[in-house]
């Protein structure tokens, strides 16, 4: 494609991430913010197809969009300018929302293939100087990054002042067969797992939800400022986003999901009692066939 010979040396200094393919969707170029946003090298990319089991985006609802609703087929095939919002797949597993521009290259006013543009939308929900300091207050579980369970007792109260205090909703995650993963590929592998899902949290949350991780596989969302229907409507975003996540290890055949309990703070009522609301409602979406939300 001729546009590679008179642009790929200006692709290489964008600070957005671009990737180039033909007609047939074969990746031609792919640059180093593209590298750095999704975890792939050139070489584990260039030269396969979009489809090929790479950044296999999906959309909200979990719609593999490499298959169906590619946003490049329909730049290539409609000679349009797209945009859409997409999860693409990490090399780490976890999911990333990000900004897809898909642009037709022509070739004598024929589309030839097509340029993507994405840049990421992720919030950042653990802020980085406080983060540094809660490391020396021990309050970041050193696993996941996420915060530890002292979190609740130490830091909320003053965390959510400000907040409505009856606009909080509390989302209580247990990974499904999770000792199975441990027991079958071992504790490291069950920590990648548990380390992919929290990313996979912090990367689709608001900057101002907080995520702890409660003990062992469980993790606590708390959403500052939503209503019934956003609590559901969150809980349920999270819930295909990591079910269409997975390790990328050739050892590993197992499908990742988690049960989620959703339920909103109460007037006087405090954290705790919440979040065993909360964890009612995953038990209850344990035992009716798990990789669901229940809230109540």
């Amino acid at each position: 494609m001729e546009i590679l010979k008179h642009y790929k040396s200006v692709f290489e200094s964008f600070h957005e991430a671009i990737y180039v393919v033909n007609k047939e969707r074969q990746i031609l170029y792919f640059n180093p913010v593209a590298s750095k946003i999704s975890g792939f090298s050139q070489d584990e990319t260039v030269g396969f197809f979009c489809y090929d089991n790479i950044l296999n985006h999906v959309d909200e609802t979990g719609k593999h969009l490499c298959f169906s609703g590619c946003p490049l087929t329909e730049a290539i095939k409609e000679n349009i300018v797209t945009d859409h919002m997409v999860y693409l797949h990490h090399k780490d597993g976890h999911r990333v929302k990000v900004h897809v521009r898909a642009i037709p290259v022509l070739e004598e006013g024929i589309p030839v293939g097509a340029i993507e543009v994405f840049t990421d939308e992720t919030e950042k929900n653990l802020m980085e100087d406080e983060i540094e300091l809660l490391r020396h207050l021990n309050l970041v579980d050193p696993l996941t990054g996420l915060y530890h369970r002292r979190f609740i007792s130490e830091k909320m109260k003053s965390y959510v002042e400000g907040h409505a205090a009856t606009h909080l909703g509390v989302l209580f995650l247990d990974i499904d067969n999770f000792k199975n993963i441990n027991d079958t590929y071992g504790h490291d592998i069950g920590d990648e797992v548990l380390k992919a899902i929290s990313k996979t949290l912090v990367y689709n949350l608001k900057q101002k939800d907080v995520v702890i991780r409660y003990g062992g596989e469980e993790i606590i969302v708390f959403l500052l400022d939503v209503n019934e229907e956003d609590c559901k409507n969150v809980a349920e975003s999270l819930r295909v986003l990591i079910h269409e996540s997975n390790l990328r290890r050739d050892s590993f055949d197992e499908s990742i999901s988690v049960s989620i309990g959703a339920t909103m703070k109460r007037t006087h009522e405090t954290y705790h009692q919440a979040i065993k609301r909360a964890d009612e409602a995953m038990y209850q979406a344990k035992k009716t066939g798990k990789n669901k939300v229940v809230m109540i």
